[in-house]
């Protein structure tokens, strides 16, 4: 039980220093999850089933995230620690039908999404959207680097296109 209080304890989103709201380099204003490091994590979900021997943590069910002002929704989201145990955390993937994720009134949709803690890079992947005040855009993935700043939209490389709709004044 001690060890699932410190997972729990432990499951931040971002991690890094404060990095400015929305920069030139980062036009969705994702940079500032980083912000917001230092909140308390809240997770609740329909069930938790932790696997020792695989470094592992499933919560499935109704999987509900919130650090500070950003929240984050799935199915399932599962966490890899390492050595040092469920303070250790190496990554999470939250998947198993459309993960969303608010934040700074802006809203990302994908089929999954995956953060790693080293890198502090979040990636949505699969029919992306982000719907803010200022407009709409569409894309295959979007990778977020909380430590630089940055979000960049792509699309798959069949020929997709990343597309955008831009409100004047938003």
């Amino acid at each position: 039980m001690m060890r699932l209080r410190v997972l729990i304890a432990c499951f931040a989103l971002v991690a890094g220093p404060a990095l400015a709201q929305s920069t030139a380099s980062d036009p969705a204003g994702f940079g500032g999850l980083a912000e917001e490091a230092d909140e308390q994590v809240n997770v609740t979900a329909d069930s938790l089933e932790v696997l020792e021997n695989e470094s592992t943590a499933l919560f499935t069910g109704n999987v509900v995230i919130t650090q500070g002002t950003m929240q984050l929704e799935a199915p399932q989201v599962k966490t890899l620690y390492g050595e040092g145990g469920p303070s250790d955390l190496e990554s999470f993937s939250a998947s198993g039908g459309r993960v969303k994720m608010v934040f700074d009134e802006q809203t990302v949709e994908a089929d999954t999404a995956d953060y790693d803690f080293g890198d502090r890079v979040l990636v949505f992947a699969g029919s992306v959207v982000v719907v803010n005040a200022s407009g709409t855009v569409n894309a295959d993935r979007l990778v977020i680097d909380t430590r630089a700043g940055t979000s960049s939209f792509s699309s798959a490389g069949g020929g997709g296109r990343v597309t955008s709709t831009f409100t004047p004044g938003g």
